[in-house]
């Protein structure tokens, strides 16, 4: 199936191209149009982003991860309870933001329209200010991606501004309990982060009590099983809510994607049989990719597999891959112990030492860093 995106892309390119042929400007009009076209498509993504930024402070959501560029990690740093990452292609703005605390749903709507507003402003800044076929190209291109930003559109790691504005308000049951769940969630994986693990099981009990049975609850009380060491009873409750429940195909590819990792990991460290519970892993792997989770984005979760089925030179590249694109301090401490279990196999635990200090600067408190630290002290 085709993206929204493409198809505007295309037909903007053919758009531009006509109206300056129409307009006399020649080939070099073209190609001119054609860059303004270009500027417009990366610029509108970024400018309702920072109105989502800008309104998630104004109204009080949680701001975890800013991203500043893509592809290889070349900077990160800590301003209070934002990580600021940059990397090396500086076209796109990324970041995580989720609800802190109640009234959740109008929080977000509100953090919805001021990223419209901005997205119209930038727009209307575009037709006013920048002349030419330049001009013209940027502006056609920003006007058509701030109507493909408009549109309800909701997959992983993805979120649309008209999504916020037309389809939060609509939500119903049981992602409206998710949404109101979040802010609980959001303390307790907080306090995962700080290896802090009995706060985070007091909120995670929490949510059982308030909100049980949910996506959010479950989700949050397998992550505490899973920092706990406990990937066999986090598999079978996962596997539970599964079975017993009509998942949307979204979450449905987080849900997959965390199934393929816990079971992995409950292969690897014996807690359960690799001949029973290594198809349904690989098998969900596969399915969270096909429901729209980003293949690159699960390259650490493909290293651990790689290392459980003896290839080891392919577990330390596809995990370090993993490490350089993840944003959660607690996927890229896996994905740097996997790829120092990986250099203990190939016999180098020199390099195996330098993957896991990187692991213990991330969650020195996890049981897969803890476990390895033991096994290169005795090697």
């Amino acid at each position: 199936m085709t993206r929204p995106w493409v198809l505007v892309a295309a037909a903007g390119a053919v758009v531009l191209a006509a109206v300056e042929v129409f307009l006399g400007t020649g080939p070099s009009g073209v190609a001119t149009g054609w860059a303004g076209g270009v500027v417009g498509a990366l610029l509108l993504p970024v400018a309702t982003q920072v109105g989502l930024l800008l309104g998630s402070v104004l109204f009080g959501l949680r701001v975890r991860q800013v991203v500043f560029g893509a592809m290889r990690e070349i900077a990160s740093f800590r301003c209070g309870g934002v990580t600021f990452t940059f990397r090396a292609l500086p076209v796109t703005l990324r970041a995580q933001i989720g609800p802190w605390r109640s009234p959740v749903i109008l929080r977000c709507w509100l953090a919805g329209l001021v990223s419209a507003v901005v997205g119209f402003a930038a727009v209307a800044a575009a037709w006013w200010w920048v002349p030419g076929a330049f001009g013209r190209g940027l502006s056609l291109a920003m006007s058509a991606f701030m109507l493909v930003k408009l549109w309800p559109k909701r997959v992983p790691l993805t979120t649309s501004t008209g999504w916020l504005l037309f389809s939060l308000p609509r939500i119903a049951e049981p992602e409206r309990s998710d949404f109101l769940a979040a802010p609980l969630a959001a303390r307790a994986y907080e306090a995962l982060r700080s290896g802090d693990l009995d706060t985070a099981q007091q909120h995670a009990d929490e949510l059982g009590d308030r909100f049980p049975g949910i996506n959010a609850t479950v989700s949050c009380q397998i992550a505490v099983m899973e920092s706990r060491g406990l990937y066999a009873p986090g598999v079978l409750t996962l596997l539970k809510f599964l079975s017993d429940n009509d998942v949307p195909p979204r979450k449905m590819a987080y849900l997959l994607a965390g199934l393929a990792g816990l079971g992995f990991k409950a292969v690897e460290s014996g807690q359960m049989p690799a001949e029973s519970l290594l198809p349904t892993a690989k098998k969900a792997l596969q399915d969270a990719v096909s429901l729209g989770y980003p293949e690159f984005e699960l390259s650490g979760t493909s290293g651990l597999l790689a290392l459980i089925e003896g290839d080891a030179a392919e577990a330390v590249k596809l995990a370090t891959t993993g490490a350089e694109y993840n944003h959660s301090p607690l996927s890229r401490a896996d994905d740097f112990t996997t790829v120092a279990r990986a250099h203990m196999a190939l016999h180098d635990n020199a390099a195996a030492r330098t993957a896991l200090a990187r692991a213990e600067e991330l969650a020195p408190w996890s049981p897969r860093v803890t476990e390895t630290r033991q096994r290169l002290s005795v090697t």
